[in-house]
């Protein structure tokens, strides 16, 4: 699959680049540049991430993702409900997600929404974008986006026209989302889903692309920790 540069994709942050998903660089698992002191640490993660479960657990996932990536959807639907109940919600795994707008101007947009919405929200919000899919990247196609978008806003808050077109309009949205891809590079990050557990780059691939394999790849690094 064809990928989007990053110098290409934070130019698109403004404007329409509607590529297909990229596929992660290199093997299955890599290590990070700046190995455990990356953007994996609670304090980066805070800043530069949304984050599920417990801020102190013992291990931290971070997902890069498009909201238009067929992928991502199936891992968010198929594979990420039971990491949640299994390493999440019991307080093992602190996951964090990142906006990778790989497909340009409609990622773009739809983050702009989910981050309008408020911290409260934004995952609510990115499960609708996700359900919504299919239709998100039909209204992109034939230049119906913004309409669509904003059905998707007014289920979550924001009801007006005018708060609409303010929250697309608000450029330090836009310069967070920047700032949040950025930490990308240091991961080599070039396609979504692409993972770090434990601060090391896990491609989608192999186990993690099932439920089973997932959990068993996180089980490994907590066993590494001496965590039951």
């Amino acid at each position: 699959m064809a990928s989007l540069s990053r110098r290409l994709a934070l130019l698109a942050l403004p404007a329409l680049a509607l590529v297909a998903c990229g596929a992660a660089n290199g093997d299955g698992n890599t290590a990070a540049q700046d190995g455990t002191n990356s953007p994996s640490s609670s304090v980066e993660a805070g800043e530069l991430g949304h984050i599920k479960g417990d801020s102190n657990a013992p291990v931290t996932l971070i997902e890069y993702a498009s909201p238009t990536c067929p992928a991502c959807k199936y891992f968010h639907d198929s594979i990420l409900p039971e990491i949640e109940a299994k390493y999440i919600s019991t307080g093992k795994v602190k996951f964090v997600f990142r906006e990778f707008p790989i497909h340009g101007a409609p990622d773009v947009a739809a983050y702009v929404v989910a981050r309008c919405a408020g911290d409260d929200k934004y995952f609510d919000v990115l499960d609708d974008l996700f359900t919504n899919q299919e239709g998100i990247v039909q209204a992109a196609q034939v230049g119906a986006l913004g309409g669509m978008l904003k059905t998707v806003a007014q289920r979550h808050g924001i009801e007006t026209t005018e708060a609409f077109d303010a929250c697309m309009a608000d450029r330090t949205i836009r310069d967070k989302l920047a700032a949040v891809y950025q930490t990308a590079e240091q991961y080599s990050v070039n396609g979504t889903p692409t993972f770090i557990l434990d601060g090391k780059v896990r491609n989608f691939e192999g186990d993690y692309r099932s439920p089973e394999g997932f959990s068993r790849q996180i089980d490994a690094v907590l066993a590494e920790k001496g965590v039951q």
